[in-house]
């Protein structure tokens, strides 16, 4: 009794709530850390053995007034725990998820019997005195303080998919932990015959209230079960026909499947064979899904042997370190991203905060290597956001996160993002290039889009791209332009 808190201890209370606190602030670091020894020594703090299990104890002996206060101890200690895990997450620098976060947000049947287990264990060792005293709380810490640590990280970041999935896994575990403890101690003897012939009918609507409890949060943990399991087979099934379709070449792959995508990243030397192979052959197990194949292609590595650069390599290197001086020499935070030369035409794709240097002196350094050339520069202006500049909502954060996934998209084909809109459930994008995106380009934005689990629906606009030039201004004339009597006609300018 003394053990469970259901007689009064002196100070119990403090130490309660010191321990309660440091276990969470120790939680709460592990999961942030994605460090699973520090989430062990959590467990090893937690002093939330002791309301839970006296709540088993209290219903199974039908003490209707402690079993409330300790049920009252139970959400309070829950409430705090979430608070400080909140607290921390505030305080602490954002980030993506760690995996120790998402295990603790997709709960399944295995959590379940997990927590069964636990509850079982925490109740025996309470009831023998030949079991170390350790046992029971590191029992049921394992199942409750981290699913708490995980819903105020989760809350704090606005994310209310993942916060629902960390509550359902904690309500799961409380139940099955007291559920299994009254069960524990009515066998063990720990309820007295007397006290359990005269109060069974209390002692029997506790424990049907719990297993009915149980029972309904079974449901849907077995079939998410169910859906990792048969998620799982189909990733196997792909990448063992991706490996049937890939045969004897020296490629590496991955495959993932995204909705109704199912994307085959190739990496090698050779290419890859024909698409509409394996098209067919996973369109038996996926008839609905739509195959994506990325092919990076991998040069060779030379050795000194090789022959030395050609002269139009050394002319291309040349070009590059004037262009990366004069950007370096500009004081603009800038990414070059390509410089080319087509004719007499040197073309620069760039980007960087603020407005792009002036091309008058980029003329004059190329002049030096080659009077004819003439630059051409397409920039993208781009804005650096820093700490403290303003409290960053989640919308913000999740419009910058498809900003920063479709400029890396549009860098490695040639485009530029002239806009972007996201209100929530519409993503609007406008982009400039020298050609018209596929069919294919489209669905690798849509691929790397999905993995940021952000509702939207896609509007692309595209814009034919112009280039900024220098010119040389014309010399004045002093003869007057003939009169005309016809208005000239209008001309457009195409971006």
């Amino acid at each position: 009794m003394t053990d469970l808190a259901i007689r009064r201890v002196e100070h119990w209370a403090f130490r309660f709530t010191l321990m309660l606190t440091l276990s969470v602030v120790v939680a709460t670091m592990g999961l942030s850390l994605n460090s699973a020894a520090v989430v062990i020594g959590a467990m090893l703090l937690a002093p939330l053995m002791q309301p839970v299990l006296a709540t088993g104890a209290s219903l199974s002996m039908a003490l209707p007034g402690k079993s409330i206060r300790s049920i009252t101890r139970v959400i309070l200690a829950s409430v705090w725990c979430v608070a400080v895990a909140w607290l921390i997450s505030k305080i602490l620098p954002r980030q993506p998820f760690t995996d120790e976060v998402l295990s603790r947000t997709r709960p399944d049947i295995r959590d379940l019997i997990v927590a069964l287990a636990a509850g079982t264990a925490g109740a025996y060792a309470t009831v023998r005195n030949d079991v170390s005293a350790s046992l029971p709380g590191v029992a049921v810490a394992v199942a409750l303080v981290p699913p708490l640590g995980a819903l105020g990280i989760t809350i704090e970041a606005g994310d209310t998919a993942r916060a629902q999935g960390a509550a359902l896994l904690y309500t799961t575990n409380l139940a099955a932990i007291v559920f299994a403890s009254i069960v524990v101690f009515v066998v063990t003897g720990f309820v007295p015959p007397r006290r359990l012939a005269n109060k069974l009918s209390g002692l029997v609507l506790a424990a049907v209230t719990l297993a009915a409890a149980v029972a309904v949060v079974a449901y849907p943990l077995y079939q998410a079960s169910q859906a990792s399991i048969e998620a799982t087979e189909d990733l196997d099934y792909a990448e063992e026909r991706v490996d049937v379709w890939l045969g004897d070449r020296n490629l590496e792959r991955s495959v993932r499947i995204t909705g109704s995508t199912i994307v085959v990243d190739v990496r090698g030397f050779d290419a890859p064979p024909d698409q509409s192979t394996l098209e067919a052959d996973l369109a038996t197990r996926f008839p609905d899904s739509d195959v994506l194949v990325e092919w990076i292609r991998l040069e060779r590595a030379t050795t000194t042997t090789t022959a030395p650069p050609t002269p139009d390599e050394r002319l291309l290197s040349e070009v590059r370190t004037e262009v990366v001086a004069w950007l370096d020499e500009s004081g603009i935070d800038y990414r070059l991203d390509t410089v080319s030369i087509a004719d007499s035409t040197v073309r620069i794709d760039a980007a960087g905060s603020g407005d792009p240097p002036s091309l008058t002196e980029l003329g004059d350094r190329l002049a030096a290597i080659n009077p004819s050339f003439t630059p051409r520069m397409n920039w993208t202006q781009r804005e650096t956001i820093r700490p403290g500049d303003g409290v960053v909502t989640p919308l913000e954060l999740t419009t910058q996160s498809m900003r920063n996934e479709v400029e890396l998209w549009g860098a490695t084909r040639g485009w530029i993002v002239r806009d972007l809109v996201y209100d929530g459930e519409r993503l609007m994008v406008e982009i400039a290039g020298p050609r018209e995106p596929t069919t294919a380009d489209v669905r690798r934005l849509e691929g790397a889009l999905d993995e940021l689990d952000a509702p939207y629906e896609l509007d692309l606009y595209f814009v034919q791209r112009s280039f900024v030039t220098t010119t040389t201004a014309p010399e004045p004339t002093t003869t007057a332009p003939e009169p005309t009597t016809t208005a000239p006609e209008p001309t457009t300018t195409t971006e």
